[in-house]
């Protein structure tokens, strides 16, 4: 559920030994960006270093051309807890969430222990199906308290139960994301589950891809270059490619020349922001770690 921009770095910021570099950028609330990925094309440099070769079909030794790539999990957790959480605290992603379902008894004198049995019954219900499922029975707690605290850990789904749901034989479904609950029929509660995991991995991705293009901006001077990333924004300019203008925008405005996208063509129209030649790219300036 994390939105980034795709970008092939320049040469005075590829990986050392590599023909190039490209890079998975990601914004964040701070207003700097996050590599949490890489890929470098190696060409046969590091083949040559380690005498790696293959026999072709002629029979000649040749060096290989290799690459590597690697995501930063810890980058990649840190993005996901900024993206997404709240002032209640974290919102997590049905996959990667530790726990993805919470049961949340609503006990009632007298009923106390019909309504603990239809929890443990969901309970293995759920967790037969593979799904990360807890029961918060802890009796010193209320269940304003227990809501407080699944919500602080970012569980996706929180069911409720109380005399109602068991008289109906349904489930009180609270999705962590959107705060909606909607009543489910026990027979209809795994799908049900299920369904909502993918409903919310889409809002939250599309909630991050929202984000970040409200973070895009494009500057045509370098005053306005200096404006947004005051503002914490990631700026789309012309660029001559010089590595000295880069250095320039560095030192003038405290953003970084991230590079050029890879995935999609961006012609440059106009002139370099820093010294006003003709632009070869459209570049990406942003804040940075």
């Amino acid at each position: 559920g994390l939105s980034y921009i795709i970008l092939k770095r320049p040469d005075f910021d590829k990986f050392a030994g590599a023909v190039y570099s490209v890079a998975f950028d990601t914004w964040n609330p701070d207003g700097k960006v996050n590599q949490i990925g890489t890929v470098h094309q190696l060409g046969d440099n590091f083949a040559k270093a380690f005498d790696l070769t293959y026999e072709d079909e002629e029979g000649e030794h040749k060096h290989c051309s290799t690459t590597c790539y690697g995501m930063g999990f810890g980058r990649t957790l840190a993005a996901t807890i900024s993206h997404h959480g709240d002032e209640h605290g974290l919102v997590l992603p049905p996959d990667v969430a530790p726990k993805q379902v919470v049961i949340v008894p609503i006990l009632f004198k007298d009923k106390e222990e019909s309504i603990i049995s239809y929890c443990r019954q969901i309970h293995s219900l759920l967790k037969d199906a593979g799904i990360r499922v807890t029961l918060d029975d802890d009796k010193r707690t209320t269940p304003g308290e227990k809501y407080y605290k699944w919500e602080m850990f970012g569980v996706p789904i929180r069911l409720e139960i109380g005399p109602r749901e068991v008289d109906k034989n349904t489930v009180t479904m609270v999705r962590r994301d959107a705060y909606r609950k909607t009543q489910v029929e026990y027979d209809d509660l795994l799908k049900s589950v299920e369904n909502l995991f993918l409903d919310i991995f889409k809002n939250m991705k599309q909630k991050s891809w929202d984000k970040l293009k409200k973070e895009m901006r494009d500057a045509y001077s370098l005053t306005e270059l200096e404006t947004y990333i005051e503002q914490r924004k990631i700026v789309r300019i012309n660029w001559c490619g010089e590595h000295s203008c880069a250095a320039d925008i560095k030192d003038q405005v405290a953003g970084e020349v991230r590079g050029t996208r890879w995935d999609v063509i961006e012609p440059s129209t106009r002139e370099c922001v820093m010294c006003k030649e003709k632009g070869k790219y459209v570049a990406y300036v942003s804040r940075t770690y």
